[in-house]
């Protein structure tokens, strides 16, 4: 048996009595799976690099396992077939677990001044050669 990251994404727009529910959910099936549960870590709500459906931020969660080789493909199936769940992927785990995330800090506005603009190159192509 091997070490796997199974990380998912639950819907942002459940209440946190939901999402504890959801990642029990996940986790009695990946237990069913024959699976040894090392860390469960809720990373939070963050934003994502791109819309999944019409969600921009989802909750992450973090789940270290212990799994025979061939159940992979079946426990991220699992994890995904949920309706809260928005994405899922397993990977081989590599060293030692991870500490647990900070939550995502929200972006802090700016107080320094922008910078002045840089002027732009003369629109006229490259320069011509002078005559003589």
């Amino acid at each position: 048996m091997k070490s796997y990251d199974l990380v998912y994404i639950v819907r942002p727009d459940l209440e946190p009595d939901a999402i504890k529910a959801v990642v029990e959910r996940v986790t009695q099936r990946v237990q069913d799976q024959g699976a040894k549960v090392e860390a469960v870590d809720v990373w939070g709500r963050r934003r994502m690099s791109f819309a999944i459906g019409k969600h921009r931020e989802g909750v992450y969660v973090h789940t270290r396992l212990t799994v025979d080789p061939q159940k992979t493909a079946e426990i991220r199936r699992l994890a995904a077939v949920n309706e809260e769940v928005l994405r899922a992927v397993t990977t081989r785990a590599v060293g030692k677990l991870p500490e647990p995330a900070a939550p995502a800090a929200p972006p802090v506005p700016s107080s320094a001044p922008s910078a002045p603009p840089v002027p732009s190159a003369p629109s006229g192509g490259p320069s011509q050669p002078a005559e003589a």
